[in-house]
This record gives structure tokens, sequence and C-alpha cells, in this order.
């Protein structure tokens, strides 16, 4: 007897999004400067989906910063938009916005192939060059913490909710 899961394909397509205005209004006013500059933009992967897009040439080789993969259905052009995934990258390591773009090609956190597996043909990665590599991780952790992007595992200041003992009434 075989066993059918009719709501499978609606299970592996659905996400959590926390959206929280309370964490919006709280965000740092350094950070929400540095962020409301200019950021830069390339589709992640080629239009097969099967590799990275040539584009990547665009994104710098000599600078870290932070960036964002935002799934753009463009069902709505430009205003149908989810943040999935924010990241950072400091040059001190000898890396750069370029070679950590790469690297989600074969990146392999769960959630990470998820979103890539599952919506990579949308997925534009989004980044701002910083150079000052003490405020890019200022800048992640904030963002991260007022947006919660459903893709990223460790969120700081993360609410936690505790369950009252139910033996306790």
């Amino acid at each position: 007897m075989n066993i059918v899961d009719m709501c499978k394909r609606e299970k592996e397509l659905t996400l959590d999004f926390q959206l929280n205005i309370d964490k919006w209004e709280t965000i740092n006013h350094e950070v929400k400067d540095i962020v409301s500059k200019k950021w830069f933009c390339i589709k992640f992967l080629n239009e097969e989906g099967n590799g990275i897009n040539e584009e990547i040439a665009k994104v710098p080789d000599d600078v870290g910063g932070v960036y964002i993969f935002l799934l753009k259905p463009n069902i709505i052009p430009d205003l149908h938009l989810y943040i999935m995934y924010i990241g950072r990258v400091m040059r001190k390591k000898e890396f750069s916005l370029r070679k950590r773009c790469r690297e989600y090609l074969k990146d392999t956190r769960p959630k990470i192939m998820y979103m890539r597996e599952m919506w990579g043909k949308d997925l534009y990665f989004y980044y701002l060059p910083i150079r000052d590599d003490r405020i890019v991780e200022k800048v992640e952790n904030e963002l991260i913490r007022v947006i919660i992007p459903p893709c990223n595992s460790q969120i700081p200041d993360q609410y936690v909710q505790i369950m009252p003992d139910q033996d306790a009434f």
C-alpha cells in the first residue's frame, strides 16, 4: 500500500516569516544610516539555475561587507520581495564579498541548501561594501536582529517563550 502526502509540495514551499514591528522600531540609528547607503545587486544563479551568475565579476574582490539574499519572484516587479538571509564577510580573514558569494553555490547548511534549491532562480545577492571590519559585524547582527530572516539560524536577541510547567497548576 502506497501512502501519498498530498500536501508535500505545499510543505516544501512553506517558510515561517516573523514580522516583528517591535524590533523594527529599535534599530540602531548608526546602523540605519550605514544601510541607507547604496546597495549593489546581482542575480545569484545563471538562467539555467545550475551555476553562479557571470555577473559575479562585478562583486568586489578586495573588500568585505554585509550581504542579503533576496527572493524576487517579480510577480509585481520590485515590490514582491522577501529577505531570506543576511550575512557578512570581513576582509581581514582573506575573504571578500565575491568569494563569499561564490561559496553559497556549494554551502551545505540545511537552510542555505533549502533556500538555494527551492528558490535559486529567483534569488538575488545584494551587497553593501564596508571597509571597516569593526562595523561589518555590528551591521550584520543588527539587521538580523530586527529583520529575522527565515534562513538565518542564529538570531541575536531572539525572543524565547518559556512554557509554564503544567504540573505547577
